[in-house]
């Protein structure tokens, strides 16, 4: 394939229509080629941020378009790679990520295939999700309850709640008391404790909320804090994740070396890209340990190829879905799945299963 043209757009925090979440800024990327063919990829975008990855998809996409055959293999092994090594970080791997999933995308519709096709075939027909009742501003113990009480109503079998945003431990065991007793003992309960600087702090809350049966605990500490991650996973009996806010192989590797987790959450669009999320999910694989990407993005391109990536992998658990991200995706995308029973269909669609209206995205530009 021969790029052409390589345009990223951005879409400003919208808040949801309840208040719930303020939203964020999202990053997409478009890349045009000389058949006429277009491809779709999305950036994890931190805040304040966003323009930087801009920058970076816009530089990489001007030496893409003077490869002859741009292929998501040869973009990441003779132009994104060797620049990987050099002071990496996560903005880069976003950059990375958004350009080889639309690589991807093309591919796909080229040959005729849905990703996971492209990818060796699924071995899943549905993908288990997780809803993410991330709150924005902070709500109340019993309203989070509420939250996921609607969830679960609604189908959903795994909720992911951030107790520590409370200000006590006892607002905090108040928020997965309440949230456990709302949702009964059948749906998984993921508590996110977003990285505490006290580690004694976030075992001691760890150790509280034991009999409410969590399914795991992400980011009790900083990731790249592998000598206090191993020791908090050691003293608890809950698993732990950790993955999001680090990208590439290499560290992925030094948590598994350092037996620091029982699940690794890199995110799909942060990882590095698609072949990265696979290599990662390989080598967790040799080491018993699930993968459960992280997608704190629009719940279109991202997700779609979460889905994609996950139905490959023999070791996928939960893929996360930011339930008040659904809203603001579909004033501009339409996709290829549905979520239903706490699972979400594997599109069939050639490439990742989504059509972008960019006049949508161009009226939503911050």
């Amino acid at each position: 394939m021969k790029i052409t043209d390589i345009t990223p757009f951005l879409v400003a925090p919208k808040p949801s229509s309840d208040g719930w979440s303020s939203g964020q800024i999202v990053i997409f990327v478009k890349l045009e080629t000389d058949t006429g063919l277009v491809g779709w990829g999305e950036a994890y975008a931190l805040a304040h941020r966003q323009r930087a990855i801009r920058e970076i998809v816009l530089a990489l996409g001007d030496a893409l378009k003077r490869m002859e055959d741009a292929t998501p293999r040869g973009f990441r092994h003779r132009l994104a790679g060797p620049m990987s090594s050099k002071h990496p970080g996560i903005d880069y791997a976003a950059a990375v990520s958004a350009i080889e999933m639309a690589l991807w995308d093309l591919l796909g519709k080229s040959a005729g295939l849905p990703l996971h096709a492209l990818l060796g075939g699924a071995l899943l027909e549905k993908v288990p999700v997780y809803a993410n009742a991330w709150d924005q501003p902070v709500q109340s113990a019993r309203a989070v309850a509420d939250r996921c009480a609607r969830m679960r109503e609604e189908g959903h079998r795994a909720v992911k709640i951030y107790p520590l945003r409370r200000d006590t431990l006892e607002e905090a065991e108040a928020c997965v008391r309440l949230t456990r007793e709302a949702v009964g003992p059948d749906v998984d309960i993921l508590l996110d404790f977003a990285i505490q600087k006290d580690r004694r702090y976030a075992l001691r809350a760890a150790k509280l909320f034991e009999p409410y049966n969590p399914y795991w605990i992400e980011e009790p500490v900083a990731g790249d804090d592998l000598a206090s991650m191993a020791e908090f996973r050691a003293a608890t009996t809950t698993r732990i994740t950790t993955g999001e806010r680090q990208a590439g192989i290499r560290h992925c590797r030094d948590v598994l070396t350092a037996r620091a987790a029982d699940v690794l959450n890199p995110d799909i669009a942060g990882a590095g890209g698609i072949l990265e999320m696979l290599e990662i999910g390989a080598m967790a694989d040799a080491h018993g340990v699930k993968i459960s990407p992280h997608s704190w993005n629009s719940t279109t391109v991202a997700f779609l190829a979460m889905l994609h990536v996950c139905a490959v992998m023999p070791n996928a658990t939960y893929a996360e879905l930011y339930y008040d991200y659904l809203e603001l995706g579909a004033e501009f995308a339409s996709c290829d799945y549905t979520i239903a029973d706490g699972h979400a269909s594997l599109s069939q669609t050639p490439g990742l299963g989504v059509e972008m209206d960019e006049a949508a995205l161009r009226a939503l530009a911050p």
